[in-house]
């Protein structure tokens, strides 16, 4: 008896299931809106920047103890510098999706990035 474990129906269905749950993805990361991102030091917003519309580099340095040295670039946020002992926020890395925070304790800063929209999700 020669049987096989997979039918030509079983192979399409699961081709389909792969393109949707991969189409879904590309979606979900493509509708994020305008990136925006939120420097706070001390509990107050220091600088607000539109992620999307940089046009060259800068950097932001902080007035705090220690001092901490961030750059805004086209899509991204990051502490490039900091005076702090242990660096936790320069290895945080770049911020790049809605949603990504880093901070620095001992000097008190936080970077946030958000998004446009209104709706992060729905659930039925």
């Amino acid at each position: 008896m020669n049987t096989r474990l997979l039918k030509k129906a079983d192979i399409i269905t699961l081709s389909l299931i792969v393109l949707i749950c991969i189409a879904s993805i590309l979606i979900m990361r493509c509708s994020g809106g305008n990136l925006n991102a939120e420097i706070i030091v001390d509990g107050k917003v220091l600088q607000t920047v539109d992620l999307n519309s940089i046009d060259a580099p800068f950097t932001v340095i902080t007035a705090t103890s220690p001092e901490t040295e961030i750059t805004v670039e086209k899509g991204a946020v990051y502490f490039s510098r900091s005076g702090c002992e242990n660096q936790l926020c320069v290895k945080s890395g770049r911020l790049t999706q809605k949603g990504a925070t880093a901070v620095c304790l001992p000097a008190k800063v936080v970077i946030t990035v958000s998004a446009d929209k209104s709706v992060d999700a729905v659930t039925y």
